[in-house]
């Protein structure tokens, strides 16, 4: 067994409909929720298989990104460090 450890953006989106909103520009549609309002809206609880742990990568500031645009898609990103391990299924000999 070998460990790994690997940084990734995970991306995702949705649409949550009780989120949109009558845009005021024709110009712009979405919008940057500022920070911390991921922990005011449902995000998907997503998790990694053969995860020993996972840690959001926060130097200096949280890296993530939470968008939305005026028909109530979201654009999530964040930045994960993610150390795994990796089993073989080859034999040494």
């Amino acid at each position: 067994m070998q460990d790994y450890s690997v940084s990734m953006y995970l991306r995702q989106n949705w649409r949550d409909q009780r989120l949109s909103y009558r845009s005021t520009s024709a110009k712009s549609t979405e919008i940057r929720l500022g920070e911390g309002s991921w922990d005011r809206i449902w995000v998907p609880d997503t998790f990694l298989r053969n995860e020993k742990r996972a840690n959001f990568h926060e130097v200096t500031v949280n890296n993530r990104l939470l968008r939305l645009n005026s028909t109530g898609y979201l654009w999530y990103v964040i930045k994960y460090v993610y150390p795994f391990h990796f089993i073989s299924s080859k034999k040494s000999n």
